[in-house]
């Protein structure tokens, strides 16, 4: 099995929030470890003539850690992966919606090397993605990606309830399934938000995560946000 990092989950915890008119764009950082250990940092800044939540933006973001797998011995990787993104933006008092497409590059490096890894050494490739959320007071949320010359793939179910209008704090459950050819893994977790002053957001999510043929290990999450 060639595990991927928990880090590939950091991005769905870092969604726009309630955006104003005026918002121009939202940056998010964070870092997560379970099977492996990784961070990422990261923006969306909408086009001239836009706003955050309406018509076109431009996302990047980079994200880089640790992971391991075991063939005939212990393998330990190391990778780094920078994406951008050209995104189309919808929203309304339903809630949200983005669809994005662009090029991403990954380099992985293995400690010993192992050529059955297809995923070894540096790769281009073009990435889709959706996200968004549905409602308010209960909401439910979504992120979807897939790479298309990897054919990896994650995608993230998350309902939560606002608890607290003025802090902006939510609590609830998230499901998530990933893969590519080599693997496929389920998560279920508990989530919450809240305002952290300062115009910042801070995300929790912690939860149990089993890939097929091992067993469950925890997986936690903590990412920060900004709309500007």
């Amino acid at each position: 099995m060639k595990i991927r990092s928990l880090v590939q989950l950091l991005v769905l915890i870092a969604a726009p929030g309630v955006a104003q008119a005026q918002n121009k764009g939202v940056v998010y950082a964070g870092a997560a470890a379970g099977d492996g250990e990784g961070g990422f940092i990261g923006g969306l800044v909408a086009l001239p003539g836009n706003s955050l939540g309406d018509g076109l933006a431009v996302r990047g973001g980079v994200n880089g850690g640790t992971y391991r797998y075991r063939t005939n011995e212990r393998i330990e990787a190391t990778y780094i992966s920078a994406e951008v993104a050209l995104v189309y933006q919808f929203s309304g008092n339903w809630g949200w919606a983005n669809v994005a497409a662009g090029p991403r590059v990954t380099d992985i490096s293995l400690d010993p090397d192992d050529p059955s890894n297809k995923l070894r050494g540096t790769r281009f490739d073009a990435g889709v993605q959706t996200d968004g959320a549905l409602g308010n007071r209960w909401q439910t949320s979504w992120f979807g990606t897939w790479g298309i010359r990897n054919e990896s793939y994650i995608g993230q179910l998350r309902l939560t309830r606002l608890l607290n209008e003025g802090s902006q704090t939510r609590v609830g459950l998230e499901g998530i399934v990933q893969g590519d050819p080599t693997y496929t893994r389920g998560s279920l977790g508990g989530h919450v938000a809240t305002a952290l002053g300062g115009g910042w957001l801070g995300q929790f999510s912690a939860g149990a995560s089993e890939q097929a043929g091992r067993k469950a290990r925890p997986y936690a999450a903590l990412g920060i946000s900004r709309l500007f």
